[in-house]
């Protein structure tokens, strides 16, 4: 089992050592971040401009149009601007439009815009359209001034027909890693100071979900203070709080669980595991009239709808409920059609030797009829099955094949995009290091998967390397000590701030000391020096060890605290392991 200790193997004070390796200096303060740590939005660029001609717009009940962009943070950096001008002045006209797919900014609507003959007086694009200068201009012939609320990096010329806010653009505004819903949620803040009103207050915690949603870092703490601020139980956002509530048991571990059994598991890693996936697969997967609803739910999730509940025909629901019973469902529709399509890709894959190569690549056809905004998803699978970066793509009539590529998170590659990057055949990478977006002129690829193969020869993706932050064998007798302090700073992992993982070595246990539980049988748990170490979906794992009487196994696994009939106990959550046959050991 290969791993990189990337920190000293630190023997006290393991997760503030840990956090302090990671650049965080005073631990405490940084648990403790709250609204001193959060910048004055004045920092941002323009934001006074912003400012002037939204209120005076809202000021003259003015027409205004808001793009809603097509992730987590788009919804919810759309939502936070939309509550803000209906508490600002409820008899404002708001307008929003919603992509079909996963295109951002104005790219799929500027026709319309141009050709219907609809007057707004201003159109707002929270979390987008930082690139997209040639379209402001073409409102400019409309009349159509343009307010971006956005963090994307962009090198374009702006248009002077927006006003763009933005932190990448913002020389003296530190935190790069905000995301369009704190931008945004920052604008509202900016506001409040201009009209002495306290407003944004309570949209704090849809910028949370934002920043988490779209992977900001848990590093930064103006993110750190936001989620401390904005991520507690109740929520103020009705439907964030309803989809809470429909992934408690996968939150908490218990069927009906009080408040503080929530806030007690609420964490950047439990937000992006449970809720912001049932957003996403809503916006990949949901039709137009369910996007709509959970817009809305976002937005007044309190009013009454009708209920589309089998079986309840006739009766009144309310909105934030009835979306996220849609999104738990659509999820398990995109997963079904995710399934159908990795499958009849896995046959082309084998006619086509296409694992022959170090990068998968696979080329969609008239016959892959799935959406394209599941093909990150597929990628993703693909990617983990074959053990390979991969990359799911389509040849458009320019004669480009744009797609998704994926890498593996634990192999030596560490970042897929910048090796795509580094070879110049690629149109564009755009997006995060082992997850974005990628085009290459179709004439381009056998080039490209020649280079890799020479490239990566030399690199193992089946194996996976991981990087560590304790190495112990089973027999020393701090881990349990480990384990308890690493659990007290359980609230500030998340993105760039992960889960510290230990490596366990020597573990000698015989047949008997293994138990298979759980409903399905599919789960593995065994103790060895008072430590539970115990790995979920372990079919693979369970087959290994049935053969064997001795058994030597090392792990690479997360510290875990479990509660139990207020008793708590030390475990490791296993990630992974290597299995081997102890009597052969001397």
């Amino acid at each position: 089992m290969k791993y990189n200790l990337v920190n000293e193997n630190f023997r006290e004070n393991y997760g503030e050592n840990i956090l302090k390796a990671r650049g965080i200096n005073d631990v405490n303060y940084f648990m403790a971040a709250d609204s001193k740590d959060i910048a004055h939005p004045s920092l941002l660029n323009n934001i006074e401009k912003g400012a002037e001609l939204f209120m005076s717009v809202l000021n003259s009940n003015g027409r205004v149009l808001i793009v809603v962009d097509s992730d987590c943070d788009g919804y919810t950096s759309a939502a936070i601007i939309h509550q803000y001008i209906q508490k600002t002045n409820p008899n404002t006209h708001v307008d929003y439009l919603l992509h079909e797919g996963k295109q951002h900014g104005l790219e799929d609507h500027i026709e319309k815009l141009i050709e219907d003959n609809i007057t707004y007086n201003l159109i707002i694009l929270p979390d987008s359209s930082s690139n997209d200068a040639k379209y402001h201009d073409q409102l400019k012939d409309i009349q159509l001034p343009c307010l971006v609320l956005d963090h994307h990096i962009t090198d374009v010329e702006l248009s002077d027909n927006a006003i763009v806010i933005n932190n990448q653009l913002s020389e003296n505004y530190e935190n790069k890693e905000l995301t369009g819903a704190g931008v945004t949620w920052q604008f509202c803040r900016y506001l409040d100071e201009l009209n002495s009103t306290n407003y944004a207050d309570s949209l704090i915690d849809l910028a949370a979900l934002g920043i988490i949603g779209d992977m900001g870092s848990m590093l930064s703490i103006e993110n750190r203070a936001i989620v401390n601020l904005g991520i507690h139980y109740p929520t103020e956002n009705p439907f964030f709080m309803a989809l809470l509530d429909k992934q408690a048991y996968s939150i908490t571990g218990k069927v009906a669980p009080s408040n503080a059994d929530f806030n007690a598991k609420l964490n950047p890693i439990t937000i992006a595991f449970y809720i912001v996936p049932l957003i996403n697969s809503m916006v990949r997967a949901g039709t137009m009239a369910e996007k709509e609803r959970m817009y809305r739910a976002f937005v007044d999730g309190e009013v009454m709808v009708p209920s589309n509940k089998r079986g309840a025909k006739g009766t009144m629901e309310r909105l934030c409920i009835e979306s996220a019973r849609e999104c738990t469902n659509t999820k398990t529709r995109q997963n079904k059609v995710k399934e159908a399509a990795v499958d009849r890709l896995e046959a082309r894959i084998f006619k086509n030797d296409l694992l022959e190569n170090k990068v998968l690549v696979v080329e969609l056809d008239e016959t892959d009829d799935f959406p394209p905004e599941l093909n990150g998803l597929v990628s993703m699978q693909l990617s983990a099955k074959y053990k390979r970066p991969t990359i799911v793509a389509r040849v458009n009539d320019e004669g480009y094949l744009r797609g998704s590529a994926r890498g593996l998170n634990n192999s030596e590659l560490n970042s897929f995009k910048n090796y795509l990057d580094s070879t110049g055949l690629f149109e564009y990478c755009a997006g995060h290091d082992n997850a974005f977006g990628a085009s290459i002129k179709i004439d381009s690829l056998e080039t490209f998967l020649q280079r890799s193969n020479e490239d990566l020869k030399d690199y193992n993706f089946g194996e996976n390397v991981y990087d560590v932050n304790l190495v112990r064998t089973a027999v020393d007798r701090d881990i349990e000590a480990i384990v308890y302090d690493i659990d007290k700073y359980y609230k500030l992992w998340g993105q760039n701030c992960n889960e510290p993982l230990i490596f366990v070595g020597d573990i000698n246990i015989t047949k008997n000391d293994v138990n298979v539980i759980g409903k399905n049988n599919d789960t593995v748990k065994f103790m060895k020096n008072g430590i539970t170490y115990i790995k979920f979906f372990a079919k693979d794992m369970i087959e290994e060890l049935a053969d064997l009487d001795d058994i030597k196994i090392e792990v690479i696994g997360k510290a875990s605290v479990n509660c139990w009939m207020g008793k708590t106990s030390p475990q490791i959550m296993i990630e992974s392991y290597e299995i081997r046959n102890g009597e052969f050991e001397f």
